[in-house]
């Protein structure tokens, strides 16, 4: 049976706005009554209600929100250091942020085509556990620092900082253990590009 070429056409034109619908849903963060501890660990009960998002690795990235804040914390192995960059569009301004958590809490900003210089310490209206130090170790080259393995990373923003109940989103995750080494990170969305906002995600504060 031949099918008509309009109903053929038709068909296709379908799959592909079904395939936009679904590449631009939004995901909506789980809502909590209590914020959480920041100590480090986020497969404890507090961060079981939040919405989850697996990365590869063994890794995963925790998210809710209150009234007030929302909350993030994203999970390695025993071995990792965990390092995470929450990057937020300012709606109203149309700049893009870089919140980043290592052994130092940083912010820089992207409001033409390049990034500013990141500036360590200024958290003004967000606050993360950074990865802690655990002493030094003696090398050939004189001592070296060295910071715990296995923590989790912890990022709180104050809904204040950006308006709306919707925010346009990207996470990157680094300093992860993979093939012998700690150069492994990850993106969520997959495919994302920091300084492209349109291969970022769209995440909405639920209802409470």
């Amino acid at each position: 049976m031949r099918i008509p070429l309009k109903i053929l056409l038709l068909t296709a034109s379908l799959s592909i706005l079904s395939g936009e619908a679904v590449a631009s849903e939004v995901i909506a963060i789980n809502p909590t009554d209590k914020a959480p501890l920041f100590d480090g660990r986020c497969d404890t009960s507090e961060w079981q209600e939040a919405t989850k998002l697996e990365l590869p690795a063994q890794t995963a990235v925790y998210l809710m929100h209150d009234k007030d804040s929302l909350f993030v914390c994203a999970k390695g192995k025993a071995e990792d250091y965990t390092v995470i960059d929450l990057y937020i569009e300012d709606a109203e301004t149309g700049h893009l942020y870089n919140l980043h958590a290592s052994a130092q809490l940083s912010e820089r900003t992207l409001s033409d085509k390049a990034w500013s210089e990141s500036e360590f310490w200024n958290h003004k209206d967000w606050s993360g556990y950074w990865i802690p130090y655990a002493g030094e170790e003696d090398t050939d080259e004189g001592k070296r620092t060295q910071f715990l393995e296995g923590s989790h990373r912890e990022i709180q923003v104050s809904r204040k900082k950006f308006i709306g109940n919707t925010w346009n989103m990207m996470i990157r995750l680094s300093a992860v253990y993979q093939d012998g080494e700690y150069g492994a990170e990850f993106f969520y969305p997959e495919k994302a590009v920091d300084t492209d906002k349109s291969t970022w995600k769209k995440f909405s504060f639920s209802e409470q």
